[in-house]
């Protein structure tokens, strides 16, 4: 039975913004800054395949290491850049049945991507990337189990982006990450854990549903987005191909509207100026925002509230956000009515060579069979984004199954762009 608790994630948004406000009061100025369910053991779909950010995340802080940034060719009236992104990772797992023993254990990619964007007349930006997430991870069931997941290219994002005022008023046009929760329009290569929340990306499966597979969360479209009010608040509105209606003896297929989606985002500290969010900028910015998001198509809907900061205090940086969302399909696709309350923390430390990061997360999945997850890991920073190490430890719970799954990820990033 679906059981929703709304005034749990209210109740949290409202102490997460209470604490980080009255940090903030006291913190010394800052300094000048310089932009899916993870997947359980066997399983082959990239359930959080998010992209990188299409501008470089520079980590840079008074007492950072030194980042690395795009490999650049500049010519008349046009620029391009290139990166890359691997994801090289350890996985291991239990059963949620009783009379299976062990633990299954896998080596694999969980991301491999090459990078691309650029200018063009200085009023148009571009951005392409490829991939194929979970190289060589086995599928755990069906036809295709104990086979490993081997190469075949993906486009992963591919759109443009017209700057018609400046940072105020931008359109794009293509294949991208419709604007839903701050958490789901985060790049893969500036996360703070080892991946996206498990939850984010529930309405997934009924929209990327293709005869060849689809990168997860993306959509065709165009949406326009902007700051306004000199950074305060950032707004995103776009219209996506969603589903097609299919066609019937009377009717063409393809003639119910597009899919609808809009976010707006209260900035009260920094803004956050690129295409994809980070999920950590590791003291390069101060931010304190809060987000209300909205996704619509015919009798399907899907709300989300998240607050997210990310700011130096004390002898480090603290990291923390909160989304709670909500799913109905109704008759539109397939997607019992669900809600989902997501929480992430932690704190970066300076070690002198390198910094480290505590972190915890708990995400809770209401449903007809609710399911828990709590992970507790560290991340490792030798060079903040461009080069990191995670390990992560998540007991996982589904209501009604005969035990937690334990799961174990140990992951390494080399990333640039």
């Amino acid at each position: 039975m679906f059981r929703l608790r709304t005034p749990l994630s209210a109740l949290a948004l409202g102490l997460l913004v209470c604490a980080t406000s009255s940090a903030h009061a006291e913190e010394p100025a800052p300094a000048a800054p310089p932009a899916d369910a993870p997947p359980v053991i066997g399983n082959t779909a990239d359930a959080t395949n998010a992209a990188p950010p299409s501008t470089p995340v520079v980590v840079a802080s008074p007492t950072s290491t030194p980042s690395a940034s795009s490999v650049k060719v500049e010519g008349k009236n046009v620029d391009m850049k290139f990166g890359f992104l691997l994801q090289p990772q350890y996985q291991g797992a239990t059963s949620p049945v009783n009379d299976v023993s062990g633990m299954s254990s896998n080596l694999y990619v969980r991301r491999a991507r090459i990078l691309m964007g650029g200018t063009l007349f200085g009023k148009i930006e571009y951005f392409f990337d490829t991939d194929f997430a979970n190289l060589f991870l086995p599928a755990a069931t069906g036809a295709t189990a104990g086979l490993r997941a081997t190469p075949g290219i993906n486009i992963q994002d591919a759109f443009a982006t017209y700057k018609a005022m400046d940072d105020q008023l931008k359109f794009d046009v293509g294949y991208m990450l419709p604007p839903m929760a701050h958490n789901a329009v985060q790049g893969a290569g500036s996360l703070f854990g080892w991946d996206y929340f498990a939850f984010t990306f529930q309405h997934n499966a009924p929209f990327a549903a293709t005869a060849t597979g689809s990168s997860v969360g993306r959509d065709v479209g165009v949406q326009a987005r902007g700051l306004v009010l000199d950074g305060r608040l950032e707004y995103r509105a776009g219209l996506f191909q969603g589903v097609r209606s299919a066609a019937t003896a009377t009717e063409s297929g393809g003639t119910n509207f597009f899919r609808a989606t809009g976010r707006v985002q209260i900035n009260l500290m920094d803004a956050e100026t690129g295409f994809f969010y980070a999920g950590s900028y590791l003291g390069a910015k101060k931010v304190l925002s809060l987000g209300l998001s909205g996704d619509i198509q015919g009798e399907y809907k899907y709300f989300a509230l998240d607050g997210f900061t990310d700011m130096p205090m004390g002898p480090g940086v603290l990291t923390a956000q909160i989304n709670y969302a909500h799913w109905n399909g109704g008759t539109t696709i397939v997607l019992p009515e669900q809600g989902a309350l997501m929480l992430e923390g932690g704190y970066t430390l300076d070690a002198g060579a390198v910094k480290v990061s505590p972190i915890v997360r708990v995400e809770h999945l209401f449903a007809a069979l609710d399911q828990t997850r709590i992970s507790v890991g560290a991340a490792v920073w030798p060079y903040g984004h461009n080069t990191n190490l995670k390990l992560f430890y998540t007991n996982a719970k589904t209501e009604n199954a005969e035990r937690a799954i334990n799961q174990i990820n140990l992951q390494a990033q080399v990333y640039f762009f």
